[in-house]
């Protein structure tokens, strides 16, 4: 018993992240660009790698590799890489010149937002937010 209780009490707790401030990240002296998502995955009740959003990158203004910041409004900032996936993806076809990366956040992290009544705003494309320098 006092084992499902802690597992239960672990769950509740707001998740540790890797998250950044994004401060310092990307060069300051340079321009930036925001995109939101094209398409959502928010499952996380089927298991892990299962919240992640998909975004169309320009590939001569992000080429894939390229240091970004995704914000996903209530889970934070995260600082990373593109993750480039191809051309299509999940019924996604990106534009001449265009490319798709996928990015992910944790499983335990969707399951407190939603417990915290963020499930349908994790799932908005307008709450996933790329954003890189041009």
């Amino acid at each position: 018993m006092s084992v499902g209780l802690a597992s239960i009490t672990h769950l509740l707790e707001p998740p540790l992240e890797d998250w950044c401030s994004g401060v310092g990240y990307l060069p300051a002296n340079h321009a930036t660009t925001s995109v939101h998502a094209v398409k959502v995955i928010v499952e996380p009740f089927l298991g892990r790698h299962q919240v992640y959003a998909i975004f169309q990158l320009d590939r001569e203004k992000s080429p894939p590799g390229k240091p970004v910041i995704l914000t996903v409004v209530g889970a934070g900032k995260y600082c990373e890489s593109t993750n480039p996936i191809g051309q299509q993806f999940e019924g996604i076809e990106a534009a001449p010149g265009y490319y798709l990366s996928q990015h992910y956040i944790r499983t335990r992290t969707a399951i407190w937002l939603s417990l915290q009544g963020m499930f349908k705003q994790l799932k908005q494309p307008q709450s996933w937010t790329l954003t890189y320098i041009e």
